[in-house]
């Protein structure tokens, strides 16, 4: 399956996960390290998700279990209830995540990991997720540390240069700038120093212009 790359803002949003095996557990803590706030239903759990900071519910999904979600996963192993828990979703316009059929939801979840300000994520189409995960190490490894050092630097000038110019194609040119590869070699150089007087610099000269 080819999608659409995005990231998906979940922060202090209502997601439920339905199912308390392995698959809705890995599904409930990555929407826990976005911030979302979590409900999990199933009559059994994974010892781990009674661990975790979610609402459990101990029961099967009921119709109205959705009510107020922004996105659910369905992660049972009843393809009864996973078609259920999808009907409600599509007349809420609930976001659908249905683990054991892709071609029904609405996004999958990436195999990912986060370093800082920077997210390494891959997807393979749903041929498999153990492909992925590898992968997804791959990259990991293979990260310029260097980067998310770099990055959690920039991110006040960004916030800085977009008061700055209100002009879009101006304050383009200085955000290209900002992360360029002037800004990586000034980081090398002179570390965190050298990288906020180039950042200095480009906030002058973008409020003098």
């Amino acid at each position: 399956m080819i999608g659409l790359p995005v990231v998906l803002n979940v922060f202090d949003r209502r997601c439920v996960v339905v199912g308390g095996g392995a698959v809705a557990r890995r599904r409930a803590a990555s929407l826990l390290e976005a911030g979302a706030r979590v409900t999990v239903i199933a009559p059994r759990f994974d010892p781990d998700i009674a661990a975790m900071p979610v609402e459990t519910v101990s029961r099967p999904y009921r119709t109205g279990d959705l009510q107020g979600a922004m996105l659910v996963v369905i992660a049972t192993d009843d393809a009864a209830v996973n078609d259920q828990a999808e009907a409600e979703a599509r007349r809420l316009s609930v976001l659908v995540n249905r683990t054991d059929d892709p071609d029904h939801s609405d996004l999958s979840v990436m195999a990912h990991a986060y370093h800082g300000p920077v997210t390494v994520a891959v997807h393979t189409g749903g041929v498999s997720a153990a492909a992925a995960a590898a992968i997804r190490r791959q990259l990991s490894e293979a990260l310029d540390p260097d980067w998310p050092a770099m990055l959690e630097v920039l991110e006040p000038y960004r916030d800085r240069l977009q008061r700055a110019v209100a002009e879009s194609s101006r304050r383009q040119g200085y955000l290209s700038k900002l992360g360029g590869p002037e800004a990586m070699r000034a980081y090398k150089s002179g570390g965190k120093g050298a990288l906020e007087r180039h950042c200095e610099s480009l906030v002058e000269q973008a409020l003098r212009s």
